[in-house]
């Protein structure tokens, strides 16, 4: 048996999936966690697979997640589709619901988070009017699987909706019957989408006629009235009256009486007011001196039990003297120099795992899409990016939930320029090592996030977006976070981490080793002649202008490639910071390069998996010029006037806040235009 899992965004499920089959996927208070179809066993249940289809509002697709969930529903074959509502918007999360009925889909309604309930929910009642099995959940409550499945195997399409007698989709319904039937369609939906003017029904059933063909595609701006569907062009909101209607007697009587959500409300008029973006810089700036103050400490007694590891290996005499090298340089210390910053890389992880959990991420969305339309973007680009402060990978692939097509590859690109928590842990190393500020890390991604803003504006140049796309988002209730998601959140990510340093890191680093020990003529100790350093020392005299032209750092950053954190690993396996820099101003230069130049490689993968392979290449290219660039005019800028870490602490904090000051700056001029179109409209 195969079973979808369907819904909204931001109801609950993926956690009813990772219930049903003891899944780990990841899970979040917020909109477009889910962004591909994932398929498992139903556990205890034998040949049972469940689906868990992205979130979606209509199966009418504005996006490239939202069409997977359409063809899924539409051609996926599967037996039966568990549709999870949040209890708190029932009557919204009805509104696909009642699609489903249009298509005869055997269905099973979840209702989810009833512990949020004051009063009754009348389950049986509903199950009645709507002519399917209901259950009832929470995440506090016991695992529902037994209850849920029971409920499948009594599945069934739910009972005939009131509005299929209606003298208009009568004669719609005939007209469109064995085209409908011939495309697998049923009649009722595809006359109701018609209605919509939604295209990829009309091309499924070939009524793109003369007058359609002329006047442009269905749907579209021009759209004519094809007489197709029954209703006039000016009937294009019929549809939604009649499931709202049918919707509305439905619910009748099943939900208790309560007021607004008055503490959600309270919140957003300070957190969504006037001083909605200070507030996201405030929470911003307080995440990242929470993960390097309290993760310091934490960090430098990693630092000393690595070192207390790796010293009985100096008495280690009856042992070869290579592999003293390679336990202590290439095992123990490269890898251990990157596991001492797991304290602040977890609490990074821990942090936006809070924040994601608690519904603000998804105000974050509404209170950067004023200033993201000035890059030809939504707010939705908010949540790749802040993703990206975790994984590039994953980030760059979240953006399959922005509708425009070029908005989506714009933010894709830029993404990666976001310092991911494998950076951080090369932040942190060289800041601790040399003693620098924590404002040190927290500049690294202000020049992440502005280099990403101006490649923006530079591809506006060259293709502008033919508006911005309308951001319309479900913003969810504030709630506490729930410990076992933010643990399942964190265990996941650190978990992640620990595996790609135990594997990724290691061999990378082992690889390394080998290279920058051994040479072709003399073996073990090849040092200044080893083949890492002949190799490298042809392309180190690039970065002498920017203040690192040595080929261990060239090596370092070569090594980056495949992973962010075997950069700390391979500094440390070749003598430490000492030997790498000859200076803090060419530390700090070395920061900036490797904030900004190539992803890795996994990022790279998931970029051409989104844009294609010329996209991917490209990135190369335009993180390598800007990496280059930037740390250019830092270091000889250092040079010019005689670094003073005073002096780069002030530059930093002017830098930091003008782009502060202008991105307030941006919200409240959009904020005014806002509200004066709002007063005239009034």
């Amino acid at each position: 048996m195969r079973i979808a899992l369907c819904g909204n965004p931001n109801v609950g499920k993926t956690t009813v999936f990772n219930r049903l089959t003891r899944s780990d996927a990841p899970v979040g208070n917020w909109h477009g966690v889910t962004v591909d179809v994932r398929t498992k066993k139903v556990w205890g249940e034998k040949d049972v697979f469940l689906s868990d289809l992205p979130g979606t509002y209509s199966l009418t697709a504005r996006t490239a997640e939202e069409a997977v969930t359409r063809d899924g529903i539409l051609f996926g074959g599967y037996d039966v589709v568990i549709f999870v509502a949040d209890v708190n918007n029932l009557r919204r999360n009805l509104y696909l619901f009642a699609q489903l009925a249009e298509c005869a889909v055997k269905t099973v309604l979840v209702v989810n988070m009833m512990d949020e309930v004051r009063g009754k929910v009348e389950l049986d009642v509903l199950s009645k009017r709507l002519g399917v099995p209901v259950v009832g959940t929470s995440e506090k409550y016991t695992n529902p699987k037994d209850e849920i499945m029971r409920a499948v195997k009594a599945a069934r399409a739910p009972s005939r909706v009131p509005y299929a007698s209606s003298a208009e989709l009568v004669g719609a319904v005939g007209r469109v019957r064995d085209s409908a039937l011939k495309n697998g369609l049923q009649p009722l939906f595809a006359a109701m989408k018609l209605t919509e003017r939604d295209g990829f029904i009309a091309d499924k059933l070939g009524v793109a006629s003369d007058v359609c063909q002329a006047s442009g595609p269905c749907g579209g701006i021009n759209c004519a009235d094809c007489g197709i569907s029954g209703f006039s062009s000016a009937d294009i909101d019929a549809p939604a009256r009649l499931r709202y209607a049918y919707i509305d007697r439905v619910l009748d009587g099943v939900l208790p009486k309560r007021g607004v959500k008055k503490i959600t409300d309270k919140i957003d008029k300070v957190v969504l007011g006037k001083l909605a973006l200070p507030i996201f810089f405030a929470v911003m700036a307080a995440v990242f001196v929470i993960t390097y103050q309290l993760g310091k400490p934490l960090s430098d007694l990693l630092l000393r039990l690595t070192e207390l590891c790796a010293r009985p290996l100096d008495n280690a005499h009856s042992i070869p003297k290579w592999a003293v090298s390679l336990l202590q340089d290439g095992v123990i210390g490269g890898v251990g120099a990157v596991i001492a910053f797991l304290p602040q890389v977890t609490l990074l992880f821990i942090l936006t795992a809070l924040l994601q959990d608690s519904g603000y991420m998804s105000r974050v969305a509404f209170v950067t899409d004023g200033f993201f339309s000035r890059f030809g973007l939504s707010g939705r680009a908010a949540f790749s990016m802040i993703l990206g402060l975790g994984c590039s990978a994953t980030a760059v692939l979240s953006s399959r939930g922005i509708a425009d097509r070029t908005a989506r590859y714009r933010a894709a690109f830029v993404t990666p320029f976001c310092p991911c928590s494998a950076r951080l842990a090369v932040f942190t190393a060289v800041t601790a090592y040399f003693g620098l500020n924590g404002i040190v890390v927290a500049a690294m991604y202000v020049i992440g996030f502005a280099a990403a803003l101006a490649v923006l504006k530079i591809m506006q140049l060259f293709k502008k977006s033919a508006r911005s796309e309308e951001l319309l988002m479900e913003m969810p209730t504030y709630r506490l976070p729930c410990a076992r998601r933010v643990f399942s959140v964190v265990w996941r990510n650190v978990a992640a981490f620990v595996v790609r340093v135990g594997t990724v890191v290691l061999c990378v680093n082992v690889i390394m080793w080998v290279l920058s020990s051994f040479s072709v003529a003399s073996g073990f100790g090849g040092g200044e002649t080893s083949i890492m350093c002949t190799f490298a020392s042809f392309i180190a005299p690039v970065f002498a202008p920017l203040g690192f032209g040595n080929w261990r750092a060239v090596t370092a950053l070569i090594s980056g490639v495949a992973a962010k954190e075997t950069v700390v690993s391979v500094i440390a396996s070749l003598g430490g910071m000492g030997e790498v820099f000859g200076s803090t101003a060419a530390a700090v230069s070395f920061l900036i390069f490797t904030c900004l130049y190539v992803p890795c490689a996994a990022t790279l993968a998931s970029l051409a998996k989104e844009n294609g392979i010329k996209s991917a290449l490209l990135s190369v290219a335009v993180h390598t010029v800007a990496a280059y660039t930037v740390s250019f005019i830092y270091y000889r800028s250092a040079m010019c006037y005689a670094y003073d870490k005073n002096i780069f602490y002030i530059a930093i904090a002017v830098a930091a806040a003008v782009t502060v000051l202008t991105a307030i700056s941006i919200y409240a001029v959009n904020h005014v235009k806002h509200k004066r179109k709002k007063r005239a409209a009034a």
